[in-house]
């Protein structure tokens, strides 16, 4: 039986949390003569317990090494050696340096490059990208607009490339909002409803954009969700707004179809994004979406949301003026029906599905 190890220490992350939670779900079920080797951070195995369960051909291993760390490099090869991997798959571009098999990395964006934080975040992620173009098998990413930086900005070869999207739980599609709790069903005080943005708070998700829209709409909500949408820093940006604005912080997956399914819309403003998956969400849940012309984001909407420059504060609120109940009830129908039909073409089986490809495809030119 191969062994493949996958690195899972970024579970309680927000969006690359879900991608490695919805492969641990799949891929042991797809792929039963494969044994699993996964690798989870301290109180790991816990949650990984509690998000996807255990099967046969899964094992586990609690590596300590703190992220962004020489310790994780030193760490992860070690492991690697020990339980004789044949394969390690790493969901994000830090790749261990002293790993000896082969590798898979999944690259979900170039935001550290193109839009970094600091002068230290850039060289960080160069040099990180640098060691994925010579170590890497394979680069998985979840869409052309990130497989057209990796060529440009990481100079990664398209043959080495595979664009492998997201997907939605089927949990999203066709559900009501039912019994809401009653913390969602004050969120309708506002006559038009709530705008709703999913957030880690980082700034280039664009919540200075969206404050600055909304300063002119004075009979809208906003609700901020996501692991991080409670900082300290984004408190005190909304303060602005005062009263019109609730921070939920992180929810359960039960809490955030709630939220969703009680937006007049949702908004992703983000100056980059490597997929977007709280629009593809949105979508699923049957809501219209507005997202910025930026990055992957024409790119997973399609047809079925409007899309607003992602300079120009005047054209997104236009947008959410024309996406509010009421504005134009047939046309925002439409989006809806739209983006139901787009939503399902985004699984977590298909994106399962084509990780073991990748992993076959790795397994082959080993031997």
């Amino acid at each position: 039986m191969p062994r493949i190890g996958i690195d899972a220490r970024k579970l309680e992350d927000g969006g690359i949390g879900r991608y490695v939670r919805e492969l641990l779900r799949r891929l042991p079920v797809l792929a039963p003569d494969t044994t699993f080797v996964v690798l989870v951070g301290p109180g790991g195995v816990e949650r990984l317990a509690r998000d996807s369960g255990f099967a046969r051909n899964v094992e586990t291993v609690e590596v300590r090494a703190r992220g962004y760390s020489l310790r994780e490099h030193l760490e992860l090869g070690a492991v690697a050696r020990a339980r004789r991997l044949d394969l390690l798959h790493v969901p994000h571009y830090v790749l261990p340096a002293t790993a000896s098999c082969p590798l898979i990395v999944t690259v979900h964006d170039l935001i550290h490059m193109r839009l970094p934080r600091s002068v230290l975040h850039g060289a960080y992620a160069r040099a990180m990208l640098a060691l994925v173009r010579r170590r890497a098998c394979l680069v998985l990413t979840p869409s052309r607009a990130v497989a057209r930086d990796l060529e440009t900005l990481a100079r990664i070869g398209e043959a080495r490339v595979r664009v492998v999207p997201n997907g939605v739980d089927a949990a999203f599609w066709g559900q009501q909002l039912g019994d809401a709790p009653a913390s969602f069903a004050s969120y309708h005080v506002m006559r038009t409803g709530y705008v709703l943005n999913v957030t880690n708070g980082l700034p280039h998700k664009g919540l200075d954009l969206l404050l600055d829209a909304l300063r002119e709409m004075p009979d809208v909500g906003l609700v901020l969700a996501g692991r991080g949408s409670d900082a300290p820093a984004v408190r005190a940006q909304v303060a602005s707004l005062g009263g019109r604005v609730r921070v939920l912080g992180e929810l359960s997956e039960v809490e955030l179809r709630l939220a969703y399914q009680g937006a007049a819309v949702v908004v992703v403003a983000s100056r980059l994004e490597g997929f977007g998956l709280p629009a593809l969400e949105a979508m699923a849940a049957g809501v219209p979406v507005v997202v910025a012309d930026a990055g992957a984001l024409p790119e997973v909407v399609g047809d079925a949301g409007l899309l607003f420059p992602v300079t120009s504060v005047a054209c997104l609120r236009g947008a959410l003026y024309r996406s509010m109940p009421g504005s134009d009830p047939l046309a925002r129908q439409d989006r809806i029906r739209r983006g139901l039909a787009r939503a399902r073409e985004f699984t977590w089986d298909r994106t399962a599905q084509e990780t073991r490809a990748a992993y076959e495809r790795a397994l082959r030119w080993r031997t």
